[in-house]
């Protein structure tokens, strides 16, 4: 009867031991903003929406609006129109549990609608990650970078809203 309690404890053990290695050797905060960034671009030219959703903040706003991320609308717009976009200075700074990226972006995709394709260079974005709770491997709590707010210039705004 004790036996599979210590072969239990022997595996929580191990596992925590494990989770603890990773961490102390795992990458800087920087490294794992450049990563997300990379990553959700990757899968967002590629047509995986999975991948640039796990990137999401559920609280994602863009210039201070929320856009109450309606995650079945980014499925299926990655999907279809398979945004590239390259982001010329993805050097995070990192103040605590936040990190921005400003940059000038690309953006390159098939227009909504049949309206043709977009290609769009805009100077002066502000990528704002946040850490965030999340689970690793299922059981362990960790935390995660995740895209929190996105910041346009007014310009930019006033064209997509005339």
């Amino acid at each position: 009867m004790k036996r599979p309690i210590l072969i239990v404890a022997a595996i929580v053990v191990a596992l925590i031991a494990i989770r603890v290695v990773m961490s102390i050797n795992g990458p800087s905060d920087e490294q794992l903003v450049r990563n997300a960034l990379a990553d959700s671009i990757k899968a967002s030219k590629e047509g995986r929406p999975g991948g640039v959703i796990d990137y999401l903040s559920d609280k994602m706003t863009i210039n201070g609006m929320d856009v109450g991320v309606d995650k079945r609308q980014i499925l299926a717009y990655i999907k279809n129109s398979k945004p590239d976009i390259t982001v010329s200075q993805p050097d995070p700074v990192i103040l605590g549990d936040e990190a921005r990226i400003t940059s000038p972006v690309n953006v390159k995709m098939t227009g909504p609608m049949g309206m043709g394709d977009i290609n769009q260079n805009i100077d002066n974005v502000i990528l704002v990650f946040a850490k965030e709770d999340s689970m690793q491997w299922l059981i362990f709590p960790t935390k995660k970078w995740r895209l929190k707010e996105v910041k346009l210039p007014d310009d930019v705004v006033n064209r997509m809203n005339p």
